[in-house]
């Protein structure tokens, strides 16, 4: 077979994944075409690319997942491969055809083979016929899909059961049932999501384990029928049923499971006659070592980095290197791998773990990589200004790092998530460092029921001591942009105040929790001399939390009181001379200053990096991260001119708006129903998650949507008013 030379490729994906192709396609000397949405226009791997392509709206369905305009762009550019990436079109087999029947080259394996393969139903079907030594988990793959069928047969098989959408992949589509009640429900709920994500509705059912590990084999093949594994990838750390945490070596397998367990997937895909990058995933019972396959994903997998560090290959390379008709037995490269060391890899999400890990949108105003450290890579496709849409992935960037043993690696990563900054938008960075720092985790013996297990230590209550030292940066930092951009009275002493026994405060609401604000009391500590060097200055401080009073009299009267006594201020701070400047204008422009501030709490010398962001003047959050902590911490400030008790009163008036574009998937509490706190009221799906709106407050729903509507940002979803009595 004579080999095919690529020279142009275009690349059907976004974001980071559309940056690592092009940075190999670079390299190895071969131009690339990228194409992008409307909300893609100014992104990252838009400028990194040799040329670009409009191809459509934001909603996927009118731009990445239109085949048709993919092609058409390949004709346009002289594109003679295309790139498929992960997600989107990279597992549609008629996807597949079409390229190929278009002329071009598609960087990935048959239609065929994707088409046995790639729906987990025909994956089973294919495997009891062709490869019956391949343990399969028990369950229900038939072609009757009625509700009915599906009920039956979850309880032939005994409870707990895993609905899985069988064209699906990433944990969507996918729900655990433990018991008869739940199942219709839940099966309509997997069917929706499935057919909502995947184009198809059909489900299959396996038994579900409760205790096991989530294994993989990287494998490649080629068009001569060579097949080679790349060891395996533990992916055991997942939340929903999608990943967090991967790794390599996994720590639960030993030489005699690895041979077993790789021989499986080379065996699998030698069947096939499979070509390009896959990868054989399997749930492992870590007590009797028997493991099981789940489903062979026909494409490069997001985790595959840390592959690529313990073996020194490019991945993206033998994709190409296959696709134009190499032969890797000749090559000789996977033929004796010699593995290095221990590579673990972390996703860093736009999600707040707090709030169970439900998607944020927002413009990341600073983000700093620690590149400086040894054994570190960083995939990203984000920059200054960028922002993280509601219409695709929450994943900002991949974060992987490689070192002689496990223990280094974990120990490095730790290091290394504390000196990243990404301000401006919430993310699971604190939840990442905390399964770092875990004792299970570090000790190697953990599964998929981790996050739930380690719940306590992961998710620890909040106190004023770890929050303490990000107010009184965020304090100095507004009190130093004050100084800079005071016009009138310039002349006047910084410390000086009407009423000389109170001391300045200022308010603050941590991480968007409105029940436990924050207050820092503060004078600054005049002295003329540091007035004119303005080298350093001192404050003396107090961070305390605030008692929320719904009574107004009471309010009142606890503030008069408040008034008469001397105030305790215990911290001494020094403030260091800082600058700070303008952020760099984004796509929706940013308004606010942002930089390092260098100062001293109670003899500890620290740096925190600060990003503002001013909605108005008495409206502005302070993006804080802490170098010691390791993490940002969000601080609104609270509008000083407003009472306790009308700020206890907003969760009563506030109304319930979407955040963002979603999409209505169910009316949990129509109109006229009385909840009370914490009840649901209607399930939304956005940034292909589904996330329940809760009521705030006791009281009486007005809805104001309907089932499947699509809602832009900002819209009125429904109102709960106080019961009348």
């Amino acid at each position: 077979m004579a080999p095919t030379s690529i020279r142009k490729v275009l690349i059907a994906n976004r974001g980071e994944i559309a940056c690592r192709v092009i940075k190999t396609c670079r390299r190895m000397g071969i131009a690339t075409v990228a194409v992008y949405s409307d909300s893609d226009e100014n992104a990252v791997f838009v400028r990194l690319a040799d040329e670009a392509y409009h191809i459509g709206a934001s909603v996927a369905a009118e731009s990445y997942l239109d085949g048709e305009k993919l092609i058409a762009v390949c004709h346009r550019a002289g594109a003679d491969a295309l790139h498929p990436g992960y997600g989107f079109l990279s597992e549609n087999a008629d996807f597949a055809q079409k390229v190929k029947e278009a002329g071009i080259n598609f960087i990935g394996p048959t239609p065929e083979s994707i088409r046995a393969i790639g729906d987990k139903i025909a994956a089973k079907v294919f495997i009891t016929e062709h490869a019956p030594s391949i343990p399969l988990i028990p369950g229900y793959n038939g072609q009757d899909q009625s509700v009915e069928r599906l009920e039956k047969e979850a309880s032939r098989i005994d409870f707990p059961v895993l609905l899985k959408a069988s064209a699906g992949g990433g944990g969507r589509g996918m729900r655990a049932v433990y018991e008869t009640g739940k199942l219709r429900e839940e099966i309509e709920a997997a069917k929706g999501e499935a057919l909502r994500s995947f184009g198809s509705d059909n489900l299959l059912i396996e038994k579900y384990f409760e205790s096991i590990r989530h294994v993989e084999v990287q494998v490649f093949g080629d068009k001569y029928g060579n097949v080679y594994h790349i060891n395996e990838r533990d992916c055991s750390v997942q939340r929903r049923h999608q990943k967090v945490i991967e790794e390599t070596p996994s720590p639960a397998v030993d030489a005699t499971l690895r041979q077993a367990i790789t021989s499986a997937a080379v065996e699998l895909c030698r069947k096939l006659g499979y070509e390009g990058a896959g990868t054989a995933e399997f749930i492992l019972d870590e007590k009797t070592k028997k493991f099981y396959f789940l489903e062979l994903n026909t494409r490069l997998q997001v985790e595959h980095p840390v592959t690529e560090a313990i073996s020194g290959l490019d991945l993206v390379e033998l994709q190409i290197l296959v696709a134009q008709g190499a032969n890797l037995k000749e090559l000789g490269i996977l033929d004796n791998i010699q593995f290095q060391g221990h590579s673990i890899e972390v996703r860093l999400c736009a999600e707040d773990p707090d709030n169970d890990f439900s998607p944020r949108t927002g413009l990341i105003r600073k983000w700093s990589p620690a590149t400086d450290i040894p054994g570190v890579r960083y995939d990203t496709g984000v920059e200054d200004g960028s922002e993280i849409s509601v219409f695709y992935d929450s994943m900002i960037a991949k974060i992987i790092v490689h070192a002689p043993t496990r223990a280094e690696a974990v120990r490095r990563m730790a290091g290394v998530l504390a000196r990243t900054v990404i301000l401006g938008v919430t993310t699971n960075q604190k939840f990442l460092l905390s399964i770092m720092n875990n004792p299970r985790f570090q000790s190697g013996t953990f599964d998929t029921n981790f996050i739930p297990l380690e719940q306590a230590r992961l998710f620890p209550p909040r106190t004023i001591q770890q929050v303490e030292s990000s107010v009184v940066a965020a304090m100095l930092f507004e009190w130093s942009i004050q100084k800079d951009q005071r016009v009138q009275l310039r002349s006047i002493q910084s410390n000086w105040r009407n009423v000389k026994w109170r001391v300045p405060s200022k308010k603050y609401v941590v991480n968007n929790d409105q029940d436990h604000p924050v207050q820092i009391e503060y004078d600054y500590q005049a002295d003329l001399q540091q007035e004119k060097t303005k080298k350093s200055r001192a404050f003396r401080c107090n961070v305390s939390p605030v008692v929320v009073e719904t009574d107004k009299k009471k309010a009142a009267a606890a503030a008069t009181e408040k008034d008469k006594q001397k105030t305790e201020l215990p911290l001494q701070v020094t403030l260091y001379e800082s600058h700070f400047g303008q952020q760099t204008p984004g796509p929706q422009g940013i308004q606010g200053c942002s930089g390092l501030l260098r100062c001293s709490i109670d003899g500890s010398q620290r740096y925190f990096y600060i990003a503002e962001h001013v909605q108005d003047i008495n409206e502005k959050t302070y993006f804080v991260h802490d170098f010691v902590q390791g993490y940002p911490v969000e601080l609104g400030k609270v509008d000083r001119l407003k009472s306790s008790a009308a700020s206890a009163e907003d969760d009563r008036v506030t109304p319930y708006t979407s955040s963002m574009p979603c999409r209505i998937l169910k009316i949990l509490a129509p109109t006229g129903t009385v909840v009370k706190k914490n009840d649901p009221l209607l399930s939304i799906e956005s940034m292909k998650t589904e996330v329940k709106v809760l009521s705030r407050h006791e009281g009486v729903v007005t809805m104001r949507v309907e089932e499947n509507q699509l809602v832009d940002a900002r819209v009125l979803l429904c109102q709960v008013d106080d019961v009348k009595k």
